[in-house]
């Protein structure tokens, strides 16, 4: 009877989890097409995608980009050695240009726009040079209620942040200092820019990558019989294309290593500067020295935080020269 009951609590919780995971038939089949399958116990390279799905937010006067229109202003690309217990963080700046098939050129994060979380996919595995075998998404309203199922996160929060709340209009305000943040805080932490001066977009995906880490830390100290209610209450605001055998084998491999996780984090080339040639528009400058430098250093497990990918950038003469 215990073996029974045993075996169908696995079989109620394997179907929950898979079902809480599901992105939708249509799109699973583009994004599993754009993944590359990945070697049994080798690292692998995971997509994160933080989509601004706000549906009569008003996140922009221009009619292109508002309403029901997506953008994925977080792209983390992650090397998950579970052997080594190590995960790799690498930001993707959303100015990155992206060279459409008719000779447009775009923001990164317009791909998801364009076609979906499979687009972003292949743009990245495009521009990091390294083949991606799988990929979650969160969106800006579920990240919040995310933080929220575990409690609350803790992070250091550098200056003091006042920003308002897109979704309620209620103004947020954090103090700098290490505190604990619930899931509305913790969403205006991952937003908030104007407060840093120089290098604006850099910092908010360093306070972004604070966040993901603080997550992670908080999962970890789940004790065995917390996890798997831990998973399946953060699957409901995820979505991804690992199934419940994916999951819990990783899971299962970094539980219980709270301290003993080693975590390296940076953001890819991200100085740039206005392109009239692109309809003014604000983008990096390329730089694929820069990124075959650093990626260079995450396939090999290293920490990448302090290479100089910057000076590799190719800066057109005519700004140069305005410098």
């Amino acid at each position: 009877m215990i073996l029974l009951a045993g075996g169908g609590y696995a079989l109620w919780y394997s179907n929950a989890l898979n079902n809480a995971l599901f992105m939708g038939s249509e799109q699973d089949a583009s994004v599993n097409a754009a993944l590359t399958a990945g070697e049994a116990g080798k690292p692998f390279y995971m997509l994160v995608l933080g989509s601004d799905s706000r549906e009569g937010s008003g996140t922009s006067d221009k009619e292109a980009e508002s309403g029901d229109n997506q953008r994925s202003d977080v792209m983390i690309l992650l090397r998950v050695d579970p052997a080594s217990r190590q995960v790799t963080m690498v930001s993707i700046p959303r100015d990155t240009p992206l060279m459409l098939e008719d000779g447009r050129v775009v923001k990164i994060n317009e791909a998801y726009n364009l076609g979906g979380a499979a687009y972003s996919i292949r743009a990245v595995s495009d521009l990091t040079g390294v083949p991606i075998s799988h990929y979650a998404e969160v969106h800006f309203s579920e990240f919040q209620e995310l933080v929220d199922k575990l409690g609350g996160i803790t992070v250091d929060v550098p200056v003091e942040i006042s920003y308002q709340d897109a979704l309620t209009g209620e103004t947020v305000k954090l103090e700098p200092g290490v505190q604990t943040l619930d899931g509305q805080e913790a969403q205006i932490f991952a937003r908030a820019r104007h407060e840093y001066g120089d290098n604006q977009e850099a910092k908010r995906q360093s306070n972004i990558r604070q966040l993901f880490q603080a997550i992670v830390d908080e999962v970890l100290q789940k004790s065995l019989t917390e996890l798997p209610g831990t998973v399946l209450d953060l699957a409901s605001c995820v979505g991804t294309d690992m199934d419940t055998a994916d999951i819990v084998s990783l899971a299962l491999q970094f539980a219980g290593a709270s301290g003993k996780v080693t975590m390296y984090s940076c953001t890819g080339p991200s100085n740039g500067d206005f392109f009239e040639e692109h309809d003014g528009m604000w983008l990096c400058y390329e730089n694929p020295e820069g990124w075959a430098t650093l990626m260079a250093d995450v396939d090999a497990g290293e920490d990448p935080s302090s290479l100089d990918v910057e000076s590799m950038a190719i800066v057109p003469q005519a700004l140069d020269a305005a410098a």
